[in-house]
């Protein structure tokens, strides 16, 4: 993500008050392949482009660990200032704020269960998506 479109994020974040709820799928996946895990705090998602930290504030309120990586400065502050309203700010593994072309570099390969993306790869061009997917590839668990 060029650094134009970082700033076009801060100000989408700065003007408008959304981004609150989870979305049905990340719903539906996170249930369908954690729900039984035992204990869930042992199970990291990371999820690029995280906005606000909605679908973050889902998982960590149904137990499980996260880590977000996001552009916008302003998303990753309403998140914090979320989880620490509501006493979850311990289940946030990591945070990194930046392109998380360059971020995902910084996190170690085979140690992520999930990665979700809603609606943020669309944001790159074709070419440089096709490296993000590769690099999240790399950041699972065998089996993940």
């Amino acid at each position: 993500m060029q650094i134009k479109n970082l700033q076009v994020w801060e100000k989408v974040f700065q003007e408008n008050e959304w981004g609150k709820y989870p979305s049905i799928p990340v719903i539906r996946f996170i249930a369908r392949n954690f729900y039984k895990v035992k204990n869930r705090k042992e199970i990291k998602i990371l999820e690029i482009g995280s906005g606000t930290g909605a679908n973050l504030w889902f998982c960590v309120r149904e137990g499980f660990s996260v880590m977000a990586l996001e552009g916008s400065q302003i998303g990753i502050d309403r998140m914090i200032s979320r989880f620490n309203n509501e006493g979850l700010s311990s289940f946030i593994a990591d945070i990194k704020v930046g392109d998380y072309f360059n971020t995902l570099d910084e996190i170690e390969d085979n140690s992520i269960d999930a990665i979700i993306d809603s609606e943020s790869l669309y944001c790159n061009s074709f070419d440089r998506s096709k490296e993000i997917v590769v690099k999240c590839f790399n950041k699972l668990k065998a089996g993940g």
